[in-house]
C-alpha cells in the first residue's frame, strides 16, 4: 500500500468515525489527521489499519478502535505544558497522537519487544518528547520521571493502584476505563486531591478480555 492511498484513508478515519463521535478538541482532530498510524500497526494487518476495528498486536493485547481513543483523549483535556505518563502503550500509537499536544509523553508497557517497537516506530517519525520503558509490573507506574500531571491507561482494570496515584502532582488526573460488569466498562477521571481521588464517570465503553490489563 502507497503512502498516498493511507493518507486518504486517514482522513475518511477522522471525517467518519472520529467526527461523528463528537470530538471537539482541533489539536487532537490535526494530530489524527497527520499520525500514520499504519506505522504502529503489524505488517499483516496493515489492511485494517484505519477501519474501525481492533487491530491485534500481541497474543493477549489489542490496539483499541481509533474512535474510542479519540472519544478518550476528547475528555482528558491536555495541555501544552502536560507530562503525561501512558500505561500499556503498545507500539507508541496514543503516544505518539500525544506528543503533539503535551510537553512529554512517557509510555511503559510489560511486553519488552513491543516497548523496543515502539521506540523504533517513535524513532521514524523523528518524534523527541516522548520515551518508553519496560515496566514488568504495571502497577507500579515510573516513579523515575514521576510526578506527572496526568496517567491514561490504555486498557480496563478494576481498580486503581495507590502506587500510581502517589505518582501525580496535586490535582493530577488517571483517566482509564474501570471494569463494573463482565463486558462493560465506565470510561473514567480520577482527581487527586490531596492523597484521596475524586472519581468521574465519562460513559460506557464496551470490554474486551484482550483490552484489559493485569494491574
Amino acid at each position: 500500500m502507497h503512502d498516498k492511498f493511507f493518507q486518504m484513508a486517514r482522513l475518511n478515519m477522522v471525517k467518519n468515525q472520529i467526527l461523528p463521535n463528537n470530538v471537539k478538541n482541533k489539536d487532537l482532530i490535526e494530530s489524527f489527521s497527520t499520525v500514520k498510524k499504519e506505522i504502529f500497526v503489524p505488517n499483516d494487518s496493515h489492511d485494517l489499519t484505519y477501519t474501525d476495528s481492533e487491530i491485534k498486536i500481541s497474543e493477549n493485547r489489542n490496539l483499541m478502535k481509533t474512535f474510542i481513543i479519540a472519544k478518550m483523549f476528547d475528555r482528558c483535556n491536555f495541555g501544552q505544558d502536560d507530562k503525561v505518563l501512558i500505561i500499556g502503550c503498545l507500539t507508541g500509537y496514543s503516544t505518539a497522537i500525544l506528543s503533539k499536544m503535551v510537553n512529554y509523553v512517557v509510555g511503559i508497557d510489560n511486553d519488552k519487544k513491543i516497548v523496543d517497537i515502539a521506540s523504533k516506530n517513535i524513532d521514524k517519525l523523528n518524534i523527541l518528547n516522548c520515551s518508553f520503558f519496560f515496566k514488568k509490573d504495571l502497577s507500579q507506574g515510573l516513579s523515575r520521571n514521576a510526578p506527572y500531571d496526568k496517567i491514561f491507561i490504555e486498557g480496563t482494570i478494576k481498580s486503581i493502584p495507590d502506587s500510581l496515584i502517589k505518582q501525580l502532582k496535586d490535582n493530577g488526573e488517571i483517566f482509564v476505563t474501570l471494569k463494573n460488569q463482565e463486558y462493560v466498562g465506565d470510561f473514567v477521571r480520577a482527581l487527586k486531591i490531596e492523597s484521596n481521588i475524586s472519581i468521574e464517570k465519562f460513559f460506557n465503553t464496551n470490554v474486551k478480555d484482550k483490552a484489559e490489563l493485569i494491574i
